[in-house]
């Protein structure tokens, strides 16, 4: 063997260095020099010159001058930076016996300096070179075994190289897929390349092979996390706050990410003195061997590391490690808080994570690849890695996990793109899992584990009360942020705190394993501890994920199990308040019944539970959801104890995978039409409850033969905790229950919802279709729509697209905010076990009776529909709320639009408002939807010259028509608000003579009918909100035409003189 070529490692970040910075100080030059530069600085808000500095994608990507050369010269970089990553690698992985400077004094050299040591043994395999230097080795043992200490194992070495190979393809996703070309996955490559860069500058610091390259690297890691916080907030004032200039600003200090970026891969040079690439020619013998010697070159070479993934001696669990010095009281209350708190971090985070994906899917109405973050939850798995799960069980591990669970789970609300907050509690819900996994396999079916089940159910109490208290939305979500009611800075304020007395928390107060060999526990031989069957592992699995997505489906929101058995008015069973109260106080009585005499009542009946629900509307239903809250928080402490007897990986892994998979079908049985093969589970839901309810039972069957390790086998302070657990839990839970009774009675109404014009007989009806109430920014979109409504002054609004009782909404009441601070009265609809995208009334006028239809729907999604007789002044006037299918499903639309047409003709004698969703375009003959309502119905359009209409719909008989609008919706959703002003016949009001009663409501002519008048030729009560016209307010304004539309009624009417000294009495 020979060397043809040779040349020294650190020759390859240096190379990087000099082209990376080349790249990008040419694409600035050449943005500058080719008169660019006011181009470049142009954004969404400004321009040259209130923005004086292109940001780096702008630069290096929206014009082809400075784009093509960068392009080309970073390809340049790609060899060099894979180098870098490869010796990077093996230089953490074999670290240096020495120190690079001490070893030169070993190596042989010729009369100019160079080593010849490479030369000489001629490079056979790795072992040969650490033969020459053995006893250097073993003078240098004790320098050696302390570097081995500091670096650390190799899986985490490993996990450095896989970080540092994502990260390098993500610089390649933003810098070749520019802004331009697909400005959502530029921005996606560019926040997973930002994420990526943290983990990868720590590992590389904490690899660092000696003290002088980690303190160089300290200075831009320092440098490059300092940055941070200002781009984020300067982002913000210019996306949110849109304020011009703010992205000069933002500009600068990503071109400063830039240089520290490459300034920290620079100091690798420093690390890399002691080894060199060499080109081997293997055909040929070594200098100074014969001819006929054969040398054996494997094809493939890695050398055995030196920093061992394990030792050797016995592995004693951390906690064995207790002082004898006792704990206070006070501890003992705080470590319990800090623990239910972080399980209330935990539930809001695992909730989030559903919402959170669901916003691509929203706005595409189909599969958007964001479902594949639910394998977030999939972190079980990595517990098959010997050093992962050490590491996981560790105290060092199970703290960092809560830490990054908190900060990337629920601090990243701060970020205004969905992608980042989608990255962000991903990996939140992926630590937050391990943070529980830490513990729970440390247990090993321990008596302990009832205490963790305690607070991990308190923990969603609590979380259950915080929802109902903020309209349905959980104030600490991601998703939620100051302007829409979260209480983001409470949130991470009180989860520091918790993270704070975790981290200083005496070793006595933690749980530990129960006491068993410790040889045993170190081979991790499990079978030895607890004997459980693979048979009653399996059904153990598949019971527990079945079980967590019972829970996540009903015990997420306090008003879910209402929505399933709400049937309209008059009202015949519970309402949210104060019964949303007695959901909590269920859930908060199961976590204090966990005497193993009660699970096998509590299980007959949750099962007699789960039948009534499903079965049954109304008090019965009801009755029966109570039945099943208690039973899941009840049995969820012994379950996961059972669960943590087996094998971790696989339990809680394939756990994991049975949530996730009865999610997604959960969600198919109403979004059957947008996936394929989707109609196997069409309206399936009794399948998905059936199997849950099966599979969580056997699950339970098959633990009670285990025999649990309980008693004399725990430690004292383990029996301790658990007795202090149960104490403290039987407190709080009652304390619990007593305020979410209290608080629920007294949300109910007190006051009677008055319509915006109380004194004149007018209406004003509203239809818009909300898109689940998730804005363009993925945000929860409530209060805004309840801020667009109150300026409307809409007292008759049909909402759609509102069933949000599911996990991929979040388990949320749209209606909530609007109704409680507007004061409305609300027909939710159909429920979610009615498999409908769902159809919401909310009036300022009392609903007499309130009827639910599912509208005929043989191909595609279900249509619901609200059919309602309201109090309008003393006239009764019903209204009809529907949602009809795409258009895709012709013969569904013509089916469901005949259906509405009956249930109008069959009242064709009273006044009626239809706000509905058709899909067709005005003037469309049958089969489209629309002659069929109007003629069919006995209808009459509200505006016949509103061409530009698709889908929502307002049309009206037995009522004076007096304007027309519509309202552009901003950001909020993607269909317009549209709002119509309705008079009465009949009333008296203002200064006009209005029509007596029995005047008939009757439009000769067309002309007649939509015959527009002026603003200033009205009365003031007929007038719409002046604040829309032009540019608005808040991205709201009028469209299609300048301002709303007027109609004057025609002279028989007796209201053409309304408002010029008529009497408005009754």
């Amino acid at each position: 063997m020979s060397t043809l070529l040779a040349f020294p490692a650190s020759w390859i970040p240096k190379a990087h260095t000099l082209i990376a910075y080349t790249a990008f100080s040419t694409a600035l030059f050449l943005g500058w020099a080719s008169g660019l530069w006011k181009e470049l600085c142009i954004n969404s808000v400004a321009r040259w010159p209130v923005e004086w500095f292109p940001s780096v994608s702008a630069t290096v990507g929206d014009h082809a001058p400075s784009r093509a050369p960068f392009q080309i010269i970073i390809a340049l970089c790609a060899t060099p930076r894979f180098l870098l990553l490869l010796v990077q690698w093996l230089v953490h992985r074999y670290p240096p016996l020495r120190p690079s400077k001490s070893a030169e004094r070993y190596q042989p050299s010729d009369s100019e300096g160079r080593t010849t040591a490479i030369r000489d043994v001629g490079i056979r395999t790795r072992a040969a070179v650490n033969r020459v230097g053995a006893g250097v080795e073993e003078l240098l043992a004790p320098v050696d075994d302390a570097i081995k200490a500091e670096v650390g194992s190799t899986t985490l070495v490993d996990i450095e190289l896989f970080v540092g190979i994502a990260r390098t393809f993500c610089c390649g996703g933003w810098v070749y897929i520019t802004s331009r070309d697909h400005h959502d996955l530029h921005d996606l490559f560019m926040i997973l390349y930002l994420l990526l860069t943290l983990p990868w500058m720590y590992l590389s610091t904490r690899h660092s092979v000696n003290p002088m390259t980690r303190r160089k690297r300290m200075i831009p890691f320092v440098g490059f996390l300092a940055m941070v916080p200002p781009l984020i907030y300067l982002f913000y004032r210019h996306s949110v706050a849109r304020v011009p200039g703010a992205y000069t600003y933002y500009s600068m200090f990503e071109w400063s990410l830039v240089v520290w970026d490459v300034a920290f891969d620079a100091v690798a040079v420093s690390e890399l003195g002691h080894l060199q690439i060499s080109i081997i020619d293997t055909s040929s013998p070594a200098e100074g061997a014969s001819a006929s010697t054969k040398w054996v070159t494997p094809k493939y070479y890695l050398a055995q590391p030196r920093i061992r993934s394990g030792h050797k001696d016995i592995e004693i669990d951390w906690t064995s490690q207790v002082t004898s010095t006792p704990v206070p009281h006070w501890r003992h209350v705080a470590a319990w808080l800090s623990d239910v708190y972080f399980a209330v971090c935990f539930w809001t985070i695992f909730t989030a994570l559903g919402f959170q994906l669901f916003y691509w899917s929203v706005w595409k109405l189909a599969l958007a690849g964001s479902e594949l973050a639910l394998l977030a939850n999939l972190s079980g798995f990595l517990l098959s890695n010997r050093s992962a799960y050490r590491y996981v069980t560790s105290r060092s591990g199970l703290i960092t996990n809560r830490i990054v669970a908190v900060i990337f789970g629920m601090a990243f609300y701060v970020f205004p793109w969905p992608e980042a907050r989608l990255v962000g509690v991903s990996l939140g819900t992926w630590t937050a899992w391990l943070a529980l996994f830490g513990n729970w396999a440390r247990l090993k079916g321990s008596e302990e584990m009832i205490a963790e089940g305690q607070n991990l159910g308190l923990g969603l109490v609590i979380t259950l009360l915080l929802k109902y208290a903020c309209s349905s939305t959980n104030p600490f979500w991601v998703v939620a942020h100051p302007a829409s009611g979260g209480w983001n800075k409470t949130g991470l304020l009180l989860a520091a705190l918790s993270l704070f007395e975790y981290a200083y928390r005496p070793v006595s107060l933690h749980p530990a394993p129960p006491l068993v060999h410790s040889a045993a526990a170190a081979k991790g031989d499990y079978d030895s501890i607890v004997s459980v069957s693979k048979w009653q592992q399996r059904l153990i699995t598949i019971g527990l994920g079945a079980l967590i997505h019972l829970v996540q489906t009903f015990v997420t929101d306090a008003g879910t199990i209402i929505s399933w058995t709400w049937t309209g008015y008059p009202i015949k069973g519970p309402t949210l308040h104060p019964f949303a109260g007695f959901t909590i106080a269920a859930a908060a009585v199961g976590v204090c019944l966990q005497s193993p005499r009660l699970h096998l009542p509590m299980t007959v009946l949750g099962t007699v539970g789960a039948i009534l629900l499903y079965n049954f509307p109304d008090w019965i239903g009801f009755m029966g959801g109570l039945l099943l809250v208690t039973y899941f928080t009840s049995i969820f402490p012994a379950y996961i104890r059972a669960a943590s007897a087996c094998r971790p990986s696989p339990t809680f892994g394939y756990a994991l995978v049975t949530n996730i998979i009865l999610d997604v079908v959960s969600v198919i049985t109403a979004a059957y039409a947008f996936v394929p093969m989707g109609w196997i589970f069409r309206e399936r839901t009794d399948l998905v409850l059936g199997f849950c309810m099966i599979a969580t039972v056997a699950g339970w069957q098959a633990s009670r033969s285990i025999t649990l390790p309980s008693g004399p086998s725990l430690p004292t302070r383990s029996r301790q905790r658990i007795t202090t657990t149960k104490r403290f839990t039987t407190i709080a839970s009652v304390v619990l229950s007593i305020i979410s009774l209290g608080y629920s009675y007294n949300k109910m109404p007190t006051k009677t919802p008055v319509p915006y014009y109380p004194d004149h007989k007018i209406l004003t009806g509203g239809i818009w279709t909300v898109h689940f109430g998730v804005d363009k920014e993925g945000r929860d979109s409530q209060r805004r729509m309840m801020d667009l409504i109150r300026d409307m002054q809409v007292d008759v609004l049909g909402l759609l697209e509102t069933d949000l009782h599911r996990f991929v909404y979040g388990n949320r009441d749209l209606t909530r905010a609007i109704s409680e601070e507007l004061g409305y009265y609300v027909d939710l609809g159909p429920g979610p076990n009615k498999h409908t995208w769902g159809a919401a009334l909310l009036s300022k006028f009392p609903i007499l009776n309130s009827t639910h239809h599912l509208l005929p729907s043989p191909h595609g999604e279900l249509a619901p529909a609200i059919h309602a007789t309201l109090d309008v002044h003393g006239t009764k006037v019903n209204v009809m709320v529907s949602h009809n299918g795409q258009e895709e499903d012709l013969l569904d639309r013509t089916l469901q639009t005949t259906e509405i047409a009956r249930l109008l003709r069959e009242t064709q004698d009273t006044p009626t408002v239809f706000l509905g969703y058709l899909v067709t375009r005005p003037g469309d003959l049958r089969p489209w939807p629309y002659q069929i309502l109007i003629e069919d119905g006995r209808m009459w359009d509200v505006e016949i010259s509103d061409r530009w209409r698709w889908c929502e719909y307002i049309a009206f008989r037995g009522l004076w028509r007096i304007g027309y609008a519509r309202i552009h919706e901003s950001d909020i959703s993607d269909t317009e608000l549209q709002a119509s002003y309705w008079f009465c016949a009949g009333f008296d009001v203002g200064k006009f003579m209005l029509p007596k009663p029995g005047y008939p409501v009757h439009y000769e002519t067309n002309e007649e009918m939509y015959w527009h008048i002026g603003e200033s030729d009205i009365p003031e009560p007929w007038h719409m909100p002046a604040m829309f016209r032009d540019k608005g307010t808040r991205g709201h304004r009028y469209v299609v035409w300048d301002g709303p539309l007027y109609y004057n009624p025609p002279e028989r009417s007796g209201l053409q003189r309304y408002g010029q000294g008529w009497s408005t009495e009754r």
